[in-house]
């Protein structure tokens, strides 16, 4: 009667879906593994400058007479942006002219008494100490015509210079002077300063592992190579916006960082919007290909002391592998350099579920990596 009891006991469990320990048979999906290409983007932030971002300062000394620009407008090249006081350059001008005209009286009387002098000469009615003395004479006045013609010039270009001129096309930012205000050339700070933001540089820094890399890559051996293998580049401002031109990574620094290690790169943009400007900060994505790598599920991977392993299915078991590797960019893929191959099959989901020798039933056909 007691074994009748136990009997039906056990069909009773059996019958609710309950089986013995080690004798089900699991369901998982699966993946037959295949080597593929990869394109990953690398995100570096990075500095923007302006390719031409023009100090304005005065060349010489006077008062600020008048501001030509508002501040923060665009300008174009040859723009008055401001006047300085050109009364006393005015009449250094003047003075100028007047000690070229002497110099011309005096250059013509020394002629005149040359040709006088010839001329008695030739009668042998003066020595040839008096010739000489009248030519240097001549010679002379000619030279002070000279000097007098040089100040004129530098009297005009020093009044030239009380008008500042923008030297590029581009916006000027907020003013460091005001009508009133005494300029030198000698002063800390400049007046202004000009920043032609339709054309614009991104600095970016790279450690010395990754840009190994990318030589190693890219089969370069100098970086003038690596410059022009690199693909384009796009650049994001830092709330994530894209600037629509993509541009081009075209120099790298000759050296290192000496506390991080750290290379130096720059990439070039056209920037017609403005949506970047001098100062502003972002960040480069560059994309780069590996060839015939193995490419698995992040979810796919357990991670145990710094180690990765997955689940291999072999003859329907599942067996605890370790894998070598590193996350890709995007952080959702495992790049696999070491631990799998071709035609392997791994579990890709609930892994953490799966135990060493458990048997795996694929719940769908295994589907290839894309």
């Amino acid at each position: 009667m007691k074994h009748i009891l136990w009997g039906i006991l056990l069909v009773v469990l059996v019958g609710c879906g309950e089986t013995s320990p080690g004798s089900s048979t699991s369901h998982f999906q699966t993946l037959r593994v295949e080597r593929q290409d990869l394109t990953q983007d690398h995100q570096f932030t990075a500095r923007i400058e302006s390719q031409q971002n023009i100090d304005v300062r005065p060349l010489i000394t006077g008062i600020v007479q008048k501001i030509c620009v508002k501040e923060g407008a665009r300008v174009k090249k040859g723009e008055p942006l401001l006047i300085i006081d050109q009364a006393p350059y005015l009449a250094a001008v003047d003075a100028a002219k007047a000690q070229v005209s002497t110099a011309h009286a005096a250059l013509s009387t020394a002629q005149l008494n040359l040709e006088g002098k010839q001329k008695l000469y030739e009668q042998q009615m003066v020595g040839e100490f008096d010739l000489r003395r009248a030519r240097h004479a001549k010679d002379e006045a000619a030279a002070q015509l000279e000097t007098a013609q040089a100040e004129l010039a530098s009297a005009r270009t020093n009044l030239d210079y009380t008008t500042i001129c923008s030297q590029v096309d581009g916006t000027i930012n907020i003013l460091g002077c005001r009508e009133g205000d005494l300029v030198a050339p000698s002063m800390e700070f400049p007046i202004a300063v000009i920043a032609a933001n339709k054309h614009i540089y991104a600095y970016t820094s790279l450690s010395e592992k990754i840009l190994v890399e990318l030589f190693a890559e890219y089969g370069c051996s100098s970086s003038e190579e690596l410059m022009r293998k690199l693909p384009a580049v796009r650049l994001y401002t830092i709330w994530g916006e894209e600037l629509p031109q993509q541009g081009h990574l075209d120099a790298v620094s000759g050296n290192a960082d000496i506390a991080t290690g750290a290379v130096l790169l720059r990439a070039s943009f056209d920037n017609p919007s403005e949506l970047f400007r001098n100062g502003s900060n972002g960040y480069l994505v560059l994309p780069t290909t590996k060839h015939g790598v193995i490419v698995i599920p992040q979810d796919a991977t357990i991670r145990i002391q710094n180690k990765s392993f997955v689940y291999r299915v072999v003859e329907g078991k599942a067996v605890f592998t370790e894998v070598k590797g590193k996350l890709s960019s995007d952080k959702q893929s495992f790049v696999v350099t070491d631990g799998l191959k071709d035609g392997d099959v791994i579990v890709i989901e609930n892994v953490g579920l799966v135990t060493e020798g458990m048997a795996i039933t694929q719940e769908r056909e295994e589907k290839e990596s894309k």
